[in-house]
C-alpha cells in the first residue's frame, strides 16, 4: 500500500526575484500576545530538553514569516521527548501522555480524489497561562487506505523569539507534508513566505 514519503534530500527552490515594495496588510504577520507570551516561556522551559523537539502548527508557520492564524501551540518530538516535556511542564498538564488516534477535518486532495487523514501519536495537553499547548511523540499520518507513514523526524531550524532560542519544524517538511496532502493553498502561504524573507534579508 502506498503511503505518504518525505523526502531526505533537499530540493532546489527556484524563486523569482521580486522588487521592492510596501508589505501590503495581509502580509503583516503577528503572534497574538498570549501565544507569544506561552512560546517564550515553553521555549525557556524546555531549553535543557535532551530529546529532540520543535514547535510545530501554525505558531511555528508564524514565527517563520507564513500568514496563517493559530489558536493553540503544538510541539513535535518523540515518544521519549513527550514524557520528558511533560515532566518539565507538569505544573500546567491537563492531559497525561496517552496514545491518540483521530480525524483531523481537513481531507486529503490526492489524484483529484478526496481521502480522509487521520493522524496518531503520544500526546499530552497542557494550559500555558490560557494558551493551549499539544505535545505529540512519534507523530504519524495516514491517508485514506493507505498505510501509515513513518513517525515525523526532523533537524529543526531555530529561531530567537524575543531573545530565546526556540527550535521549529523546518518550512521545507510542512511544505512537503502539504503538497503530499495535496493542499496546495498552505504550500503557497510558505511559498509567498521564503519569498518575501529573500528579499528582505538578501
Amino acid at each position: 500500500m502506498p503511503a505518504l514519503r518525505l523526502s531526505d534530500k533537499p530540493k532546489h527552490v527556484s524563486l523569482p526575484q521580486i522588487e521592492s515594495r510596501i508589505p501590503k496588510p495581509e502580509e503583516l504577520v503577528v503572534l497574538s500576545k498570549p501565544l507569544l507570551i506561552a512560546t517564550i516561556m515553553v521555549g525557556k522551559a524546555l531549553m535543557d530538553c535532551t530529546n529532540k523537539w520543535a514547535i510545530g502548527g501554525d505558531v511555528a508557520e508564524v514565527i517563520s514569516g507564513v500568514n496563517v492564524h493559530p489558536d493553540h501551540i503544538a510541539i513535535l518530538t518523540t515518544r521519549e521527548g513527550c514524557d520528558e516535556i511533560t515532566r518539565n511542564l507538569a505544573g500546567y498538564q491537563i492531559e497525561p501522555p496517552l496514545n491518540v488516534e483521530r480525524e483531523i477535518e481537513r481531507d486529503a486532495k490526492v489524484d483529484l480524489k478526496l481521502r480522509k487523514v487521520r493522524i496518531k501519536s503520544y500526546t499530552a495537553r497542557f494550559d500555558i497561562h490560557g494558551s493551549r499547548l499539544d505535545v505529540h511523540g512519534d507523530l504519524q499520518i495516514k491517508v485514506g487506505d493507505w498505510d501509515w507513514g513513518d513517525p515525523l523526524d526532523f533537524e529543526p531550524d531555530y529561531i530567537y523569539v524575543v531573545g530565546v532560542k526556540v527550535p521549529i519544524v523546518p518550512l521545507k517538511m510542512k511544505s512537503e507534508i502539504y503538497t503530499g496532502l495535496g493542499w496546495m493553498d498552505r504550500a503557497s502561504k510558505i511559498h509567498e513566505a521564503v519569498k518575501r524573507s529573500r528579499h528582505m534579508f538578501g
